[in-house]
């Protein structure tokens, strides 16, 4: 799920992309029509927990950091987990919160609790922000039982019909596989594990260690990442993260109750039973699962790139750009087609929340107006003008110094600043314009495909492609859901079916593995016990309920009456 993916996106903007280059002199080549002025820059902090958060990248004294400070008067004072743990529980139980929050997974338990403020009378007065969010503005309204805008989407925004040259898919494979068998047609999970086989068979060692055919992190939540997504990816279901969802009939099923995931789990306990699943993928903590793929010997994930993006800098790094990987579609049915490029809107969920701790929230609202406003959204993905990059005939240009550091040092976002202050805060996303005609963000199509390492570049040229995107079935042959992305539609902590649910997920998340490590002789009970479990808990019934909160969504959201 793209929430989950969620993983942070200051992970996924740092890693994946490393968004680079600056602005902040006289000399911006944008012609701003967003308000970059304040009524009040007098020095102020405001504290901000961040879910996502990290030491490394919460310290606030980069160039960047600085650069708000002079703008606004405003320092940020980060607060993050530690050791992995979860402040927000400790917060509601105090009834002490910092200034602003991103609860991620734990909004919907922030506002339960009263511990979030509705900004819906502060956006009135908040030019750049209604104009980042456009016509998806009503998609940040929290439910139809309680309209009030609690949150500020984390994610980018892109008007529909923006293009989209992200890569996407949970079925990567190292390049090295696919050179060494002439680039073969793999549209299929048995093409895959074809690859994955035969390279095992070819080479059992990698730089002296054994080598393992597919690995995966099923470390805490991560696991509805690396086991549950690819299993929807598989049957040709888009990310509705926990649901499939019918799209001519909007119904949705709990996705684990489709006799079709049967497939998908037993293509996996196949993979087990012939020594080509990692032995350790459920026992694993994330730091290991990532040591593995930067030592060159795991042929294949069923993950998304930004969860092991570390990995891949490691081996680009250290001369084994052959050993990274591509993600190519597989289904479980070459009719099947691989459904991960649907365009479903724009997904709202989470994102920054003001507390009821905070004592100056026009203040506050003030500044998070000017953190989307145009000088702001270039400064944060480009940095400074002349240091990050320069403007050539009208049009930004990230410096060759700014280049090098980005793909050579694993600290310059965290160093730099640029990329940090987007996700989790407001921002336009790949491909949006600014006044000027340029780009917000670095990305562009060329951009994308001159950013790929060689080894990339060499398999997308034998596949006739130039980006990755290019590999999978354009969006257009998917349909957009009315009610946006699934795993956006929240169950209330009220909800009579909150209790089912969590527990639905809690049996999946403890069986799938056990379905996996099965003797192949033993799959089908062990598969039809895992179903009777799930029926037991009633998440069946939760099914039907969801569906209620989809249309009920999509009707907030103004598409249907």
């Amino acid at each position: 799920m793209k929430k989950k993916k969620i993983f942070s996106l200051i992970v996924t903007v740092a890693l994946m992309t490393s968004l680079m280059a600056g602005c902040g002199s006289n000399t911006n080549s944008t012609n701003s029509t967003s308000s970059d002025s304040l009524s009040d820059k007098s020095p102020i902090t405001i504290t901000f927990y961040d879910t996502d958060g990290s030491a490394a990248n919460s310290k606030f004294s980069d160039p960047i950091a600085k650069e708000i400070t002079k703008e606004t008067g405003v320092t940020l004072k980060f607060e993050y987990p530690v050791a992995g743990q979860d402040r927000i529980p400790l917060m509601m139980a105090s009834g002490q919160y910092p200034d602003i929050v991103y609860g991620k997974g734990d909004t919907d338990k922030l506002i339960s609790a009263g511990a979030l403020i509705p900004l819906d009378n502060y956006l009135k007065d908040t030019p750049n922000i209604k104009k980042l969010f456009g016509s998806y503005l009503n998609r940040l309204k929290y439910s139809s039982t309680d309209p009030h805008v609690y949150a500020l989407g984390c994610y980018g925004v892109a008007p529909q019909g923006t293009p989209n040259w992200g890569d996407t898919g949970l079925f990567q494979i190292q390049n090295a596989v696919l050179k060494d068998q002439s680039y073969p047609k793999i549209k299929t999970l048995d093409d895959y594990e074809a690859a994955i086989k035969a390279y095992v068979a070819k080479y059992p060692t990698i730089n002296g260690q054994k080598t393992i055919g597919l690995s995966l992190d099923d470390d805490g939540w991560v696991w509805v990442c690396s086991l549950g997504d690819p299993a929807s990816e598989a049957l040709g279901l888009p990310d509705n993260g926990e649901w499939k969802v019918d799209p001519k009939t909007d119904k949705a099923e709990y996705k684990f109750l489709d006799p079709n995931m049967k497939t998908y789990f037993k293509w996996l306990n196949k993979m087990n039973a012939e020594g080509l699943l990692d032995p350790d993928c459920f026992t694993q903590k994330s730091d290991q699962y990532k040591a593995k793929i930067a030592s060159g010997r795991v042929l294949a994930v069923t993950d998304a790139s930004w969860d092991y993006g570390t990995a891949t800098t490691a081996l680009t790094t250290s001369n084994q750009a052959d050993r990274t990987f591509i993600a190519l579609p597989a289904t479980i049915d070459s009719k099947i087609k691989d459904a991960e490029t649907t365009d479903q809107g724009y997904g709202a969920s989470a994102g920054i929340e003001i507390t009821k701790s905070c004592k100056n929230p026009k203040r506050v609202m003030e500044f998070l107006n000017w953190m989307a406003s145009d000088k702001a959204q270039v400064l944060f993905n480009w940095g400074i003008e002349g240091k990050d990059y320069t403007v050539v005939n009208g049009k930004r240009v990230q410096t060759a110094w700014a280049k090098a550091q980005s793909k050579s040092d694993p600290n310059w976002g965290a160093d730099s600043g640029i990329g940090l202050y987007t996700y989790p805060f407001p921002q336009y996303g790949d491909g949006v314009k600014d006044p000027s005609g340029d780009y917000y963000t670095m990305a562009t199509k060329q951009s994308n495909a001159d950013n790929y390492n060689t080894a990339i570049k060499a398999t997308l040229a034998a596949y006739g492609a130039t980006l990755q995107r290019d590999l999978y079935p354009a969006s257009s042959n998917f349909p957009m859901p009315i009610s946006g992305p699934g795993w956006m539609v929240s169950i209330p902590t009220d909800s009579s079916i909150t209790i089912p649910y969590n527990k639905a997920e809690a049996i999946s998340q403890k069986e799938l593995p056990q379905v996996v490590l099965a003797s192949p002789a033993n799959f089908d009970t062990a598969w039809a016990n895992f179903q009777s479990d799930l029926q037991a808990t009633g998440v069946q019934d939760v099914g039907k309920e969801w569906t209620k909160l989809g249309l009920a969504k999509a009707k907030l959201f103004g598409n249907i009456k």
